[in-house]
């Protein structure tokens, strides 16, 4: 299990602050350049996250959703390791994405967001040949109201997508010092932690204590 900062900020300087002491500390494994952040500041705040955190994994949060391959480039080029494509997108654009980001040398995720029933996509991506890096399932407070999904039921489906299909799992949805918990012991690859970590007084502290709740 690896733990990953989403930095959904919109201010890079504060971000790259952030990054830079909680990979100094070496508390989070994976540091993200949010949706938000990357729209803000441009894809080169991946490249100024790379140089802050040399010895972390950079993920994109791209949410591609067209031109698979030009997005998957520009993320992967600029310093990203981990990048990510929306589930909902056409599977052309899935499959331009994926391909690319491998032919770089990078790993493709592919997020659920928006998908009522995760599982029939990824039958769907599978007999198309498509086997991402990672498949992300976040728990949205919109999500909860219409699916009736709790946490307790977003980590029993993540291990089950990640025992059926042989995929590995990343999840994400509010995730803090009470839930954290719930996680540990279980074979997800990813959590991924934002407000709990870049909303702290000591973001520093909150991730290591997130680490030890988890299991890490």
């Amino acid at each position: 299990m690896k733990l990953q900062v989403a930095l959904d900020l919109i201010e890079p300087t504060l971000a790259i602050d952030i990054a830079r002491k909680l990979c100094s500390a070496g508390v989070v494994d994976i540091v993200e350049a949010g949706t938000p952040l990357i729209k803000a500041a441009g894809i080169h705040i991946v490249s100024a996250l790379r140089v802050a955190c040399p010895n972390a994994e950079i993920m994109a949060d791209m949410k591609t959703m067209d031109v698979g391959a030009l997005e998957a480039r520009l993320a992967i080029e600029a310093g990203a390791d981990i990048i990510s494509v929306l589930g909902a997108a056409a599977i052309e654009t899935i499959r331009e994405f994926v391909n690319e980001a491998r032919r770089l040398g990078g790993k493709a995720l592919v997020d659920m967001i928006g998908i009522r029933d995760p599982g029939s996509r990824i039958k769907e991506l599978l007999s198309e040949g498509l086997k991402p890096d990672y498949v992300g399932l976040h728990l949205g407070i919109d999500v909860q109201r219409s699916r009736g999904l709790t946490i307790e039921g977003l980590i029993n489906e993540a291990v089950r997508i990640k025992n059926e299909y042989g995929l590995k799992v990343a999840i994400a949805g509010g995730i803090n010092e009470e839930v954290a918990p719930k996680l540990r012991g279980t074979n997800i690859d990813i959590v991924i932690i934002g407000r709990a970590i870049t909303q702290a007084k000591d973001p520093v502290a909150s991730a290591k204590n997130l680490r030890a709740l988890l299991g890490i």
